[in-house]
């Protein structure tokens, strides 16, 4: 992985495609849940929205950010999955 938060969303993407995107689309839903948010925003925006709750122009996965706000986005991401694990079981 490169620090970047693109880089783990892709590993994901990659990882899940076996899993026929069964687990990434609950664990979209259950993001959406946590912040009450309904639409079509994918789990990689939610997860940004999340850790940028004040600033819509991060919201967007190839947008510019310095080391520390990726590493916030990496962050909120390790957090949530951890967060849907536990209430998944």
């Amino acid at each position: 992985m490169n620090g970047q938060l693109s880089s783990y969303v892709a590993f994901l993407y990659g990882f899940s495609a076996a899993d026929q995107y069964g687990d990434l689309a609950r664990y979209r839903e259950w993001l959406a849940e946590q912040l009450a948010l309904d639409g079509s925003l994918g789990w990689p925006g939610i997860v940004l929205r999340r850790a940028f709750p004040d600033d819509s122009r991060m919201w967007d996965l190839h947008a510019e950010r310095s080391t520390e706000q990726e590493r916030a986005a990496i962050s909120s991401l390790i957090q949530t999955l951890e967060e849907f694990t536990e209430a998944a079981h």
